[in-house]
């Protein structure tokens, strides 16, 4: 890397030094930048409201008056699906911000990458949110309907002979 002319040696590390001072300042810039960034999504029929910080952790949550009367799994599905929303504009906005800051640089693109591996897009191949799919285990019983008891089987008695180690009687008797 280096030359055998010291001259020509001294220039390069200056040169070297230099380049690091400016991608330190460009990534302190990303830094300060990405404290700031912050997004907020609403549905679609403004029911819910979800704002996130940088790292994609949820700090405002506005229910509408619209929410009194819903179906809670259908009021915590819209909020789920806003969450992801927001998080998928953030991811956009980090790798905007980080190659409009460093550029094409390998630790930028390891950031953008941190956050497309955090925050996949929201919607599935088919165009359907999948916080709305309904998933079922089985069969609900009928909630109105008496469960009977199950018959109780009687336990299975020892033959006389088999050896205990309890002397033949029973440690419950005295």
């Amino acid at each position: 890397m280096l030359g055998q002319d010291p001259i020509k040696a001294g220039e390069q590390l200056q040169r070297f030094a230099e380049n690091l001072q400016q991608k330190a300042q460009r990534y302190s810039a990303l830094h300060q930048r990405l404290g700031s960034v912050g997004v907020t999504e609403r549905s679609a029929g403004g029911e819910v409201t979800v704002t996130v910080d940088a790292n994609g952790v949820l700090t405002d949550l506005e229910l509408s008056e619209r929410t009194k009367g819903m179906d809670p799994a259908m009021v915590s599905a819209t909020i789920m699906s806003c969450l992801r929303q927001a998080q998928a504009k953030l991811r956009e906005q980090v790798a905007t911000l980080v190659h409009e800051t460093v550029g094409d640089d390998p630790a930028g693109n390891n950031i953008v990458n941190q956050y497309a591996e955090r925050f996949p897009d929201p919607v599935d191949e088919d165009g359907d949110d999948p916080s709305l799919r309904e998933l079922s285990i089985g069969r609900l019983e009928d909630e109105s309907a008496e469960r009977k008891p199950e018959p109780r089987r009687p336990r299975p008695r020892p033959l006389e002979d088999e050896d205990d180690d309890l002397g033949g009687g029973s440690i419950l008797r005295r």
